[in-house]
């Protein structure tokens, strides 16, 4: 039997149960002191942190959550977890509750709060669920406030779409390349103008796409993208789906990341019709300088050709129509004549060839003057003119020699026969036309011919000023005609290819005038004996004028600018015996010319009988001499005939008044 323990066992009992409380104790107290802890992390957390029942009851929130959310702790005793999300998230979240309660934990989900003054706050966050006996007792939620980042990520992604309307939507070209060529993107306009669809542009090449004869240089160029870091200029041409030349100009530059290129990315431009324009105002350029040399040449040839000719026709008036001189004259007569011609396609273009328009139909007018250069010659000429074709506003005679020029052409293409067809039709242009015209309605002319073609390295020079790739011709007809279109308001274009002919194609602008009923000219009358005043720069043209008229029978007197011819004519009718007519030059260097002093006569004597002449031949006043105070007109050269035509009429006309 168990005796009764000692003292001493006792007083070690007790030691030890002290020992057990003053454990316990300390248990304790690191618990308190970590569940205080613990407490302190949890309420001190950025996070937003919250415990709700299965009902949906808060249990506990941080303070990180209630200065998100804006509730105090007694307003959060009457809430349930739905009324802090947001509606348009709500159905969501009741979802998301469910499979919380069966078990399964949520990371990383995405939602929105809605403060106690309205605010949304997006919020990302895990959850957990916590069970006692197999029953959901809590669901713990810890969320991160992420309406900045959220609104960041909008803003980017608000910056990306409209990045890519403002890169699809682009009127330049834009494109990016891959280091090894192939294209990885390309807009819309990139895709409209060469032709191809979005699928099409996989596995495309930039190198599928430009010119033959540019590939040399834009692979060097390429290299340069993707190996330097700088911008680089790009001129180039490019080939679209259908075949059609594009010329480009534009910049690109290479993408690299740790130091290997990526992508390279290209702007560019399609600048086809400016370059055109370009060109085009280039030969305007050209015609415009060597016009204003031209028609003083041709003012000054004229001029000699006035006293070559005068001559000529005069002394054919001494001679015998059977002598053999007098055949002799006629041929140098006929050369004269040729070179008038000549001198008149100089000042075609020149300043001094503006054309003087009338409202006409061209069907007429063009075969009149293609049957005439087509005599004799083993071309055989087709017309295809529509029969309603639109009046036009066009100097005729300028139209003509164009029509001329342009069948020459032809018959020298064709120099062992062939079909020249000349086709008409009514147009109509649109905006943005690729014809570099305004829109509207126009007449389309085309010459087309079976001859050898021209040589593609020719057909940028064959409107330029003497050039000729034919051993005769001057190298104008062309040039000329180019001339007058442009300065009927119109275009010339050519088509060539060798072998297999070439087709010149005008558009000339159409007009809404009716053409007038033309009136024949009233026959001349034979020279009568009067006075005559000759006003000319030039002493040759003066001496061969007072030669003619002498020898028509007509008294003459001559000056050599205005100021002298208004003295001349003063002292005339001051001494009684006035002048019955005046011949004044148009022009008159480095002195008063024929319209200036036209109106000083006049302002003299209302009654002036003037008539005009001039080595400038188009100039407008010659075709419109009426308007200015003139009564007849002349141009230089002329033969006597001319000159007894023109003064009978005036001279017998003023005597028939002066009987009545």
């Amino acid at each position: 039997m168990q005796g009764k323990p000692t003292y001493e066992q006792l007083e070690v009992r007790v030691r030890q149960l002290e020992q057990q409380a003053r454990a316990r104790q300390e248990t304790i107290l690191a618990l308190e002191e970590s569940v205080e802890r613990y407490s302190d992390l949890v309420d001190n957390a950025s996070d937003l942190i919250h415990s709700v029942t299965p009902a949906g009851a808060f249990l506990y929130v941080n303070r990180a959550w209630r200065e998100a959310l804006g509730y105090s702790e007694e307003e959060i005793k009457d809430l349930r977890l739905m009324d802090i999300v947001d509606e348009s998230y709500r159905e969501r979240c009741s979802h998301l509750f469910k499979c919380l309660l069966d078990g399964q934990p949520l990371d990383r989900n995405e939602t929105i709060f809605v403060g106690r003054d309205g605010r949304k706050i997006v919020v990302e966050g895990s959850c957990r669920t916590r069970f006692e006996d197999g029953r959901p007792v809590a669901m713990t939620g810890i969320f991160r406030d992420i309406s900045e980042r959220s609104r960041s990520e909008a803003a980017l992604r608000e910056s990306e779409r409209r990045y890519r309307d403002l890169f699809e939507n682009a009127h330049d070209l834009i494109q990016i390349v891959l280091p090894d060529g192939r294209l990885q993107y390309v807009n819309k306009a990139w895709r409209q103008t060469f032709g191809y669809s979005e699928e099409e542009i996989d596995g495309l090449s930039i190198f599928d796409l430009i010119s033959p004869e540019c590939h040399a240089h834009c692979r060097q160029t390429f290299q340069r993208i993707i190996t330097e870091e700088s911008v680089q200029y790009i001129d180039t041409v490019f080939v679209s789906k259908e075949g059609r030349k594009i010329i480009i100009e534009g910049n690109a530059c290479g993408k690299f990341k740790d130091g290997k290129p990526v992508s390279t990315q290209c702007i560019f431009r399609d600048v086809t019709e400016k370059k055109k324009m370009e060109e085009e105002l280039l030969k305007a350029q050209k015609l415009e300088s060597v016009g204003v040399f031209a028609g003083g040449i041709a003012h000054d040839f004229n001029n000699l050709l006035t006293a070559i000719l005068g001559n000529i026709s005069l002394a054919k008036m001494y001679l015998n129509r059977q002598d053999e001189v007098y055949h002799r004259l006629e041929m140098t007569e006929k050369a004269c004549l040729q070179a008038r011609t000549l001198t008149q396609q100089l000042l075609t273009f020149s300043k001094g060839g503006a054309p003087i328009k009338k409202t006409t139909t061209i069907a007429e007018l063009i075969k009149d003057s293609t049957s005439f250069v087509l005599r004799g010659s083993p071309v055989k000429c087709v017309y295809e003119l529509a029969e309603d074709l639109w009046p036009l506003e066009v100097d005729e005679g300028q139209l003509s020699q164009v029509a001329q020029n342009l069948v020459i052409n032809a018959t020298q293409a064709m120099s062992g026969g062939g079909i020249l067809t000349i086709r008409a039709r009514n147009v109509a242009v649109s905006p943005n036309n690729l014809l570099t015209l305004p829109p509207g309605r126009y007449v389309e002319l085309a010459f087309q011919d079976e001859g050898a073609g021209i040589p593609p390295e020719h057909l940028a020079k064959i409107f330029d000023p003497y050039f000729s790739s034919k051993r005769t011709g001057s190298g104008l007809g062309l040039t000329i005609a180019y001339s007058i279109i442009r300065k009927h308001d119109g275009i010339i274009t050519v088509d060539s290819e060798p072998g297999r002919g070439s087709t010149f194609t005008i558009y000339l602008p159409a007009t809404d005038k009716t053409v007038p009923v033309r009136q024949e000219q009233a026959e001349s009358s034979p020279t009568s004996h009067g006075r005559i005043l000759i006003m000319d720069d030039e002493e040759i043209v003066r001496e061969i004028a007072i030669e003619m008229l002498g020898y028509l029978g007509c008294e003459t007197a001559a000056a050599r600018d205005g100021s002298e011819a208004i003295a001349l004519y003063v002292q005339a009718r001051e001494e009684g015996r006035p002048f019955d007519a005046v011949l004044m030059d148009l022009t008159i260097a480095g002195g008063m010319g024929g319209k200036e002093a036209i109106g000083k006569l006049r302002a003299i004597d209302p009654e002036v009988k003037a008539v005009v002449s001039s080595g400038y031949a188009n100039d407008p006043i010659m075709a419109n001499y009426q308007d200015y105070g003139f009564c007849g007109v002349v141009p230089k050269p002329y033969k006597i005939h001319e000159l007894s035509a023109t003064f009978g009429r005036i001279l017998n006309g003023a005597k028939g008044r002066s009987a009545s």
